[in-house]
């Protein structure tokens, strides 16, 4: 079925500006579009609904957000950044860990999206490791093409 909210990210450090895709997918699905937001160090993330025409704020970290009258939003489909990923669809982000604790709220609360993780093909890697709170991605986009990460059993 079609995502009916889908996040992605404002590019920072060297990453993939996501945005151009983020509303030619909102406008091939009809989903709505958010954008996350840093409340706290060592917190998931929140997320809130982001219109192309909209302003973007900096908040912490510098990281552009939808202001705070944006409504909160809870996405289905999720576009993350990444430093690394393997072929197991292991993921190494900028060392935060907010991503990862975002997922792991999601999957407590039932409400675990699908995710993609967007990055160049060169970021591929043969090994990444995992924590406990390392979730795979569900796909992998580079310019090359959607990869969909190899489970061993």
């Amino acid at each position: 079925r079609p995502p009916r909210r889908i996040a992605g990210y404002v590019a920072a450090g060297g990453e993939i500006d996501v945005l151009p895709l983020l509303i030619s997918l909102g406008a091939a699905t009809g989903a709505g579009l958010c954008l996350p937001v840093v409340t706290a160090p060592d917190t998931p993330l929140g997320f809130r609904a982001w219109q192309p025409d909209a302003p973007l704020v900096a908040g912490a970290f510098g990281i552009l957000m939808p202001d705070e009258t944006a409504a909160p939003c809870v996405p289905d489909l999720l576009l993350m950044p990444l430093v690394a990923v393997d072929r197991a669809g292991r993921r190494l982000g900028q060392g935060g860990g907010f991503y990862d604790r975002t997922l792991a709220a999601a999957e407590a609360g039932g409400r675990m999206p699908v995710t993609i993780g967007v990055c160049f093909a060169v970021q591929l890697t043969d090994d990444v490791p995992a924590g406990p709170l390392d979730r795979p991605l569900d796909l992998i986009l580079t310019e090359r093409g959607l990869l969909v990460p190899v489970r061993c059993a």
